[in-house]
């Protein structure tokens, strides 16, 4: 907030003055090694060495375009190299844990590197690689495809920007006052939605955890769960803002990664809101190469696609779990969703239901192990018959309830779009000059507010960076 925000503002408004697009994404590429290299310089080499490896399979799967069997070839290869490093940093650790427990042969893991966000890291190269292939684009040079994977804001959380988008921006990127502005006023939103609200929301569970343990009553149960709930949405949502808004101070305009999720009369509905660029990854690479709705079995490309979402997130058996059960509700809706009786169903009951599920789904996302969410499913459920440690009155303080309400207020206020017209009435009255000035004195308040809580807190890392 206080070094690299200002760097990255100051760095734009002096790079709108330099007519050569290489030394402006040279001097970018320059400031995004630079923060790779201030926390590890461990992870710079292993990074340096990704970049070249993207670069050198990016050219080859262009240069053999002409022979169709060495096309495909060569974009195999390049596929299992990559999936290959996702899978060594990623999972072979969770499956040696597994594998240890048999006590058949040990087998010992070596980490060559730890670097947050390497299944982002990856998934952006797989992007460069098959975009290439596909013809959707032409290899970069060796700056700009650098640039593609390391760019800063977009780095650890996303984010997931597709080569072919960011190509284009590559090209028409444009550096003004308004895209500064409009940056600046979302990275203070993003901060808002981080500091205000996700972060304590998780001081919150943290307390819950530490004082309640096992004795807790079922409404303390049903506060940590939905605590998490709104937690996580504005702990990513705003990671994603901050991001979006870093890009914009470059000069990039990059797609939204959320848009009011708990608003969805559906899960379909809800992974169309809900970190917007995994599920475009997804449908991009996964989805429509399996045949999407046109050839195969469709239901069964769907199980594929958040199979393969639960276990990008971890090894863990409840993240798989998580994407299955989504997958599940999925399918179901696709077979019922040109029935009579389900077009019927208010989109209130299906909005009620939509919102138990993610609800209930996010009790897998967050626990550590089967055996803790049990626990968490229990406790929401049946009355806990042993001693309890504090009941609700104790957790349920006037701060944490206010945070509740805005928290719940601001995920829902996107349903104006539902209503016909009033989106544009909305605008209409947004674009009103005092209106703005309102707008602008109402975001300066809030990162005078952002300050007050970062410098009050504890250290608290996204936690979508974990991926």
């Amino acid at each position: 907030m206080f070094i690299l925000i200002p760097l990255s503002v100051i760095s734009a408004l002096l790079l709108k003055w330099l007519k050569n697009e290489k030394i402006r994404n040279t001097v970018i590429l320059v400031l995004s090694l630079g923060i790779f290299a201030y926390y590890s310089r461990k992870a710079l080499i292993f990074l340096s060495f990704f970049i070249v490896l993207t670069y050198l399979l990016g050219n080859l799967v262009y240069e053999s375009r002409k022979g169709e069997t060495k096309k495909k070839k060569w974009l195999v290869l390049s596929l299992i190299s990559l999936v290959a490093v996702l899978v060594y940093c990623k999972y072979i650790p969770a499956i040696l844990k597994w594998w240890n427990k048999f006590d058949i042969h040990t087998i010992s893991y070596v980490s060559l590197v730890s670097l947050t966000g390497i299944s982002f890291l990856v998934f952006s190269a797989i992007s460069y690689i098959v975009d290439i292939h596909r013809g959707d684009a032409k290899p970069g040079s060796f700056i700009d495809s650098a640039l593609f994977i390391t760019f800063f804001p977009k780095f650890t959380s996303g984010p997931i920007v597709l080569w072919k988008d960011f190509s284009k921006e590559l090209q028409k990127k444009s550096y003004s006052i308004d895209k500064i502005s409009f940056g600046i006023n979302r990275i203070i939103l993003g901060y808002a939605k981080k500091l205000i609200i996700a972060d304590t929301l998780g001081a919150h569970i943290l307390l819950i955890k530490i004082n309640g343990g096992a004795g807790i009553d079922i409404y303390t149960t049903w506060m940590l769960a939905l605590a998490y709930f709104f937690q996580i949405y504005y702990d990513f949502s705003g990671y994603s803002d901050i991001a979006i808004g870093l890009c914009s101070i470059f000069g990039y305009d990059i797609k939204e990664n959320f848009h009011f999720p708990y608003i969805s009369g559906s899960v379909t509905e809800f992974w169309r809101r809900w970190h917007i660029s995994l599920g475009t990854w997804f449908k991009e690479y996964v989805y429509i190469p399996l045949g999407g709705n046109r050839t195969g079995n469709v239901y069964f490309n769907l199980f594929v696609v958040f199979l393969l979402t639960g276990i990008w997130h971890g090894a863990n058996y409840t993240f798989i779990l998580w994407g299955l059960a989504h997958g599940v509700i999925m399918l179901f809706e696709r077979l019922v969703k040109d029935k009579t009786w389900y077009k019927k169903i208010p989109y209130l009951i299906k909005w009620a239901f939509t919102i138990f599920f993610v609800f209930l789904a996010w009790v897998l996302f967050m626990s550590p192990d089967l055996k803790a969410a049990g626990n968490i499913y229990r406790g929401l459920f049946i009355k806990n018959t042993e001693a309890v440690n504090f009941t609700w009155r104790f957790f349920a303080t006037k701060k944490i309830l206010l945070v509740f309400a805005v928290a719940a207020l601001g995920s829902v206020i996107g349903l104006f779009e539902k209503k016909k017209g009033l989106k544009e009435k909305l605008q209409s009255f947004i674009d009103k000059p005092y209106v703005i000035w309102l707008k602008y004195a109402f975001l300066l308040a809030l990162f005078a507010v952002d300050i007050l809580f970062l410098v009050n807190s504890t250290y608290s890392p996204f936690i979508y960076m974990q991926f």
